[in-house]
């Protein structure tokens, strides 16, 4: 019954990865298989000696942080107000879940108009409430671009994150609920002791889910600041298709390519480490 979807993984996943890990050691242009030239591991080796790369191994793994802290929060969060029953909370799901259809693109491009220095809505709208004469460039400037793609990140994701909390918070067992409210504690005391040590699997896979995607991110950044301003939103993703399609570097592409892929294997085996120790 699991011969399907082994041969789905070993001919999608297990190969392309190995492929990649191969042509890591490997000086290519990309398009001409005769120039392939063995590297070995100088490409890790510039990889260790350029600056651009560790700042855009932290700019990842801060990306990363925020984003599942802030995905994680809201989504908990959301979720719980709609399993509560709240009026309305139907059409609720169903607009914080649109966004996640939406493709990253459509939504990069959306926000780059919303934010745009010069007639972008939001400037307009700060403009005319009088809380700014001069246009902002959101996604020109260093501290702002940083913030939206993160922003941009969680408003797109954060509908996923709710419908895998609400899932979870279906499971709860009412006598749990029941018994915290006889108890007399408050809710914040249930949400605290019952319900998130309840929803510990839960957390994890969402937790390691939201991970991996952040770490592989790309369109959102790409479209909306391309790794700008002066690298400031530059991130593993961006610098490997920089890489690969700019310098036709294919072999420093994919040794980048495979430092994702271990960071993403260990967060996943430091995960089911985890799970097994709270088991």
């Amino acid at each position: 019954m699991a011969l399907p979807s082994v041969g789905v993984f070993v001919s999608f996943v297990a190969l392309s990865v190995l492929f990649v890990g191969l042509i890591s050691l490997t000086q290519w242009t990309g398009f001409d298989l005769s120039q392939i030239r063995w590297a070995g591991l100088d490409n890790y080796s510039n990889l260790a000696n350029d600056p651009v790369f560790w700042r855009s191994l932290r700019q990842t793994l801060l990306y990363t942080g925020i984003c599942t802290v802030l995905l994680n929060v809201a989504g908990f969060s959301l979720a719980y107000l709609v399993h509560t029953r709240v009026r309305g909370s139907g059409l609720l799901k169903a607009i914080i879940f649109v966004p996640v259809l939406m493709s990253p693109v459509v939504v990069g491009l959306m926000w780059s108009n919303l934010l745009r220095g010069n007639g972008g809505a939001l400037n307009e709208l700060l403009a005319a409430i009088g809380l700014t004469s001069q246009p902002i460039f959101f996604l020109g400037e260093q501290p702002y671009a940083f913030a939206a793609i993160v922003f941009a990140t969680v408003w797109q994701f954060t509908g996923l994150n709710m419908i895998l909390y609400y899932a979870g918070l279906q499971g709860l067992s009412p006598s749990l609920m029941e018994a915290a409210a006889l108890d007399g504690a408050s809710r914040w005391a249930t949400i605290r002791h019952v319900v998130l040590p309840s929803l510990y699997p839960v957390i994890s896979v969402i937790t390691l889910l939201n991970i991996i995607g952040c770490l592989r991110e790309f369109d959102i950044m790409f479209v909306l600041t391309r790794g700008g301003p002066e690298r400031s939103t530059e991130v593993l993703a961006t610098y490997m298709y920089e890489q690969a399609f700019s310098f036709s570097n294919m072999g420093k592409a994919s040794a980048i390519a495979m430092v994702i892929v271990v960071i993403a294997v260990g967060v996943s085996l430091l995960r089911l480490r985890l799970a097994r120790h709270v088991g």
